[in-house]
């Protein structure tokens, strides 16, 4: 969490939904920290919520992606939970490696601000996690819908937050940020001509929505990271998930992807 004299505005992080392509927010992050931008609070949904909490809690991200990609097949044997009940996964493996990994730490517990977003399943509404513990909040909003069980929290359903606000910008202005970034990891050129099964049909009209709900969140962003990764859209199997090579091509998009906006950021944080 380096810092720059320059910087005189508070600058707000908000880290897009997106599954494997969040390895990406990685390099976003790298980005800042080596042109000395320091970030002053967090939001995140689904990946990026994960994201997020880990490095407004620890102040760094390198471990996280050490802990995914060195043992990639231990890191496989956390969705081998399976249930018949709301989804394919029960979550406990995942919600349990969860509370490891953020030490059993709440959001009272952070170094910055951080905020998740989750989606009530029962109201279709946005539900904000700004208290309690961390590992509840992340499971929460990574619970894509048929494949891991929702999260119930007292009369709350919950399920991913990429399905109500994708890139939580707005929140950001609400714990003091001056200036929203937003991270985008939807991006059109994922829409090629495919022969199309009904599977297929299903999984393109989810990112079709998707894509749409990030345009429209980040017009509340002042920097807007778009991310076009498309070309491991496709190799997106629970095979090559937690892979090291495919994760640290995809931070490198991220991170180089950052530096070009790296003038525009300073700019409007002096």
């Amino acid at each position: 969490m380096t810092s720059t004299k320059l910087q005189t505005k508070k600058l707000g992080l908000a880290l897009g939904s997106g599954g494997f392509r969040g390895f990406a927010h990685i390099g976003v992050i790298k980005s800042l920290e080596k042109h000395g931008i320091s970030i002053d609070c967090l939001s995140g949904s689904s990946i990026g919520a994960w994201m997020a909490a880990y490095y407004g809690l620890f102040g760094e991200i390198e471990k996280l992606k050490e802990s995914l990609t060195n043992n990639p097949k231990d890191n496989l044997l956390l969705l081998f939970d399976l249930t018949s009940s709301g989804g394919l996964i029960g979550g406990n493996k995942f919600y349990n490696f969860l509370k490891k990994t953020f030490d059993n730490k709440s959001f009272s517990d952070t170094k910055l601000p951080v905020r998740i977003l989750a989606t009530d399943l029962i109201s279709g509404s946005p539900y904000v996690f700004c208290e309690g513990d961390l590992a509840s909040a992340v499971r929460a909003s990574t619970s894509i819908p048929v494949v891991f069980k929702p999260f119930s929290i007292g009369d709350k359903l919950l399920i991913d937050g990429g399905l109500s606000n994708p890139i939580p910008g707005k929140l950001l202005r609400e714990i003091g940020a001056d200036v929203v970034s937003g991270v985008n990891l939807y991006h059109k050129n994922e829409f090629i001509k495919d022969k199309f099964s009904m599977t297929k049909i299903a999984f393109r009209s989810t990112r079709i929505g998707l894509y749409n709900l990030a345009r429209v969140d980040l017009l509340s962003c002042d920097i807007k990271i778009e991310l076009d990764l498309s070309p491991y859209a496709k190799q997106s199997t629970l095979s090559q998930y937690f892979t090291k090579k495919i994760a640290e091509q995809i931070i490198k998009i991220g991170e180089d992807a950052t530096d070009k906006l790296i003038p525009e950021i300073k700019k409007l944080l002096k």
